[in-house]
């Protein structure tokens, strides 16, 4: 087995650790800025949920 370790992402929404089978979740930059990475779990992705940019406060569904 290998020691490297795997740190599970945080969803920017509900702030759930998403796991490596979780179809439909997704990361990108944010749209206005470009400086933070926003990650997105499926759930919230369906619900529309939104998120905010700690970075310039862009609110995205």
């Amino acid at each position: 087995m290998s020691d490297k370790t795997y740190t599970m992402p945080t969803c920017s929404c509900c702030f759930k650790k998403i796991a490596p089978d979780d179809v439909g979740s997704v990361k990108f930059r944010c749209p206005s800025c470009g400086d933070v990475v926003q990650v997105r779990c499926s759930f919230c992705r369906t619900k529309e949920i939104n998120y905010t940019c700690p970075a310039c406060s862009f609110m995205g569904p």
